[in-house]
């Protein structure tokens, strides 16, 4: 992969965006099961407003996941330029209507029932990008266990921990240090294939 500095410079921020976008995540799914707790236990007042805390949290991280998306691209134009397009094209498209819709929702512009439908065709689509990123990413080697990774993101639950992962990825690739426990055992199993 080239080493160019405006290269580079995707990279980290993609690399960056992924942490920060990790951490907003893994809030909204705090959120996002205290919400159903709630509600199980009857305490609806609370349950909507840590379901508008998870919204909110989705709006974010739509907008983090945007240079993520470029800076995945960027990583994987290489080893395929036509489809790494296409996937970008395909995650940014995902990312803006689920960032437009749950603001819609977050605003009270759309009732929830009025939204759902939509930003679940969103998530959709999200799928695929990751999926398929997943995928491009295993194929080429850029991405070591990236098709693995991509499913656990679809899962939902499992988004947080895909983002770290990536992080650590884009900004070792960026050429900053990456450091932990975590990053020594994740090399230590790269070495199976997906």
């Amino acid at each position: 992969m080239t080493t160019r500095p405006e290269t580079t410079s995707v990279l980290r921020l993609g690399g960056w965006a992924a942490y920060v976008n990790g951490v907003v995540s893994a809030i909204g799914l705090v959120f996002l099961i205290a919400m159903y707790a709630s509600f199980a236990l009857g305490a609806t007042s609370p349950g909507l407003v840590f379901g508008w805390i998870n919204d909110v949290s989705a709006v974010i991280a739509a907008v983090l996941i945007l240079p993520v998306v470029v800076a995945v691209h960027v990583l994987l134009r290489p080893h395929a330029p036509l489809l790494s397009g296409l996937v970008m094209v395909i995650g940014i498209g995902a990312n803006v209507a689920i960032m437009i819709l749950q603001s819609l929702l977050v605003v009270e512009a759309l009732t929830f029932e009025e939204e759902i439908g939509l930003v679940l065709v969103a998530f959709l689509v999200l799928v695929v990008w990751l999926v398929m990123t997943g995928y491009l990413g295993s194929r080429s080697g850029a991405l070591p266990r990236g098709l693995r990774m991509g499913l656990l993101a679809a899962t939902y639950v499992g988004y947080p921990i895909w983002a770290f992962w990536l992080a650590r990825h884009l900004l070792r690739l960026a050429g900053e240090p990456v450091s932990s426990p975590v990053v020594g055992a994740e090399r230590q199993m790269a070495t199976t294939d997906d």
